[in-house]
């Protein structure tokens, strides 16, 4: 667990976080009932986006706007702007775009926080497989409202490393590494999209590789890992959502994890 704490008043206490909760189930009906009609367009960098990553977004943005005005917002489909605090969220509408297209469940809803710098918040909705995650800074995570607790793997040749697609590898100019990650660790598996930090979270995993992605796609993530007893960087090893990828394990396997993502080798 995170070592400080965020004063969960500043978004109105417990009370601010239940309705964010709500706000966040609601979107996820919404998902559900645009997934089979979503018109499917693709963006300047190749990745697909719908409708429903639009609507969600549109949703969720005025909700927080609403109650929390002060608050910055940063959003994958419709950018950035300023509040009056040193706090934003971070949203990505549909995380997993290809799989929701596709009818997988590991598509998600994710709603982060980061306050101080610091991501703080995290609510990760996963509609159609029914799973809620919800961490706080200092507060612990919880899954389905049961507290989340990672593997005590304390070796790399003994774990079992989450990834996306090979396609994430390439696209983000890491394709050696995936062999490299493949080759040290026990097994590995690609579940893709939140459904890798489901894993972890739940213990069955012991570390996500996640090249090439952006803040709205981890800060969520960040909250939950570092809350349920992990630890949450980027691929060089720096505490950010800021940097090159994100990278979570269990702890005792990181830095060993690290040396690879560094392309130094095994630690």
């Amino acid at each position: 667990m995170a070592s400080d704490s965020f004063d969960l008043d500043r978004i109105g206490g417990w009370r601010g976080l239940d309705a964010l909760i709500d706000e966040v189930l609601a979107a996820g009906e919404d998902a559900l009932r645009l997934q089979r009609t979503a018109r499917v367009e693709t963006k300047s960098d190749r990745s697909p986006v719908t409708e429903a990553d639009r609507e969600v977004e549109a949703r969720l943005r005025a909700f927080l706007s609403k109650h929390w005005p002060d608050v910055g917002f940063l959003g994958e489909e419709s950018g950035g702007e300023d509040g009056t605090t040193d706090a934003r969220f971070i949203v990505d509408p549909i995380d997993g775009t290809r799989a929701f297209i596709r009818g997988l469940d590991t598509w998600s809803i994710l709603v982060g926080l980061e306050a101080d710098d610091q991501p703080s918040v995290g609510v990760a909705f996963m509609p159609a497989a029914g799973d809620l995650f919800v961490g706080v800074r200092g507060a612990g995570a919880k899954a389905n409202g049961r507290p989340c607790h990672v593997s005590t793997t304390s070796k790399l040749e003994e774990a079992l490393v989450g990834t996306g697609g090979g396609r994430q590898f390439v696209d983000a100019g890491e394709g050696p590494m995936l062999l490299d990650v493949i080759a040290a660790s026990f097994t590995h598996r690609a579940f893709a999209d939140f459904a890798n930090y489901r894993a972890l979270l739940a213990g069955r995993m012991d570390a996500v590789v996640d090249p090439g992605v952006a803040p709205w796609d981890i800060c969520a993530a960040a909250v939950l890992v570092r809350e349920a007893g992990g630890t949450f960087t980027d691929l060089d090893g720096a505490s950010t959502i800021h940097g090159r990828g994100g990278l979570a394990s269990n702890g005792p396997i990181h830095d060993a994890l690290t040396a690879l993502t560094r392309g130094e080798g095994t630690a």
